[in-house]
């Protein structure tokens, strides 16, 4: 029999990418570019976001809340030598789940204001199966020395210890800037792009291509959307295939007017389909940074 997903499993797989334990094998139902699909970078250029904006998100496995996220815009600050806008993502476990398997994670993003490419990513979370030890993660996207990103890791109060990370892409994105980017990419259906993305202290490859238009049904009520299609698997710190890990095949759906907003992400696993939507969303009250 096969054992059940733990909390965490449940709620970070459907973030685009992620994490390991109950995923379900990917399809490769996108294709890469190069082999039939129109190819097309992701958006250069200020990123898409208005400071004070926030979005709320629930999270749920097979219809039963786990958790809510919340992704809000902060203030521009130098990193660097570079300006960047903090973006910062923030998951609760909720109700009865919370007593299963505690998540009180943040994730904090800055974004080239000129570019709207990754400088740092910044991870607090708690260990997997612990709801007292704390791994703290930074990642220096803009320390970029070749082809090594430096990443310090520590547990709890523990010294920092380097992990650098290998990657074979010229741009590295983290989850946050990753999820910006797509609220400005446009193109006709099938265009696709490849992009190396980091959640928490392990960096995913990404293939992703834009799908079809259409309606979806919030909380907020029904709004036009557009579906980007997406499969990933983990990458090892030597950039090779993480070992014992599945693909992961999973669509976003980001609202398809002026605000672009990100509705729903969705992923199907062994347990269950994996859902996160929104539930309410404030606009912010600075000025958009892109146009």
């Amino acid at each position: 029999m096969k054992p059940s997903p733990s909390l965490r499993d449940g709620t970070w797989l459907v973030f685009a990418t992620l994490l390991v334990g109950c995923g379900s094998h990917g399809t490769g139902s996108v294709t890469p570019p190069g082999k039939g699909a129109p190819s097309s970078e992701l958006p250069t250029g200020a990123p898409l976001v208005t400071p004070g904006e926030r979005m709320t998100y629930r999270i749920q496995l097979g219809g039963v809340e786990l958790a809510q996220m919340t992704l809000g815009v902060g203030d521009i600050a130098e990193v660097a030598g570079r300006k960047g806008i903090v973006v910062q993502g923030h998951a609760r476990s909720v109700g009865l789940a919370n007593l299963v398997a505690a998540i009180d994670d943040t994730f904090t993003s800055w974004i080239d204001i000129e570019t709207g490419r990754s400088l740092r990513f910044q991870v607090d979370e708690y260990e997997t199966n612990s709801k007292t030890n704390v791994e703290h993660t930074v990642i220096d996207i803009a320390g970029r020395q070749g082809d090594s990103i430096p990443i310090q890791f520590n547990l709890n109060s523990e010294p920092p210890k380097d992990e650098p990370q290998t990657v074979g892409m010229k741009e590295t994105w983290d989850y946050n800037a990753f999820m910006v980017a797509l609220r400005a990419w446009e193109g006709p259906k099938g265009t696709a792009t490849s992009v190396e993305v980091f959640r928490s202290r392990y960096l995913w490859h990404v293939d992703i291509k834009i799908g079809s238009t259409g309606k979806i049904t919030t909380d907020l009520g029904e709004l036009p959307a557009i579906r980007f299609d997406g499969h990933a698997y983990k990458l090892d710190r030597a950039h090779g295939k993480f070992p014992n890990t599945d693909e992961r095949d999973f669509s976003v759906w980001i609202s398809n007017d002026d605000g672009r907003v990100p509705l729903q992400l969705a992923a199907k696993t062994d347990y269950g389909d994996v859902k996160m939507e929104i539930i309410d969303y404030q606009p912010g009250t600075g000025t958009r940074l892109r146009p």
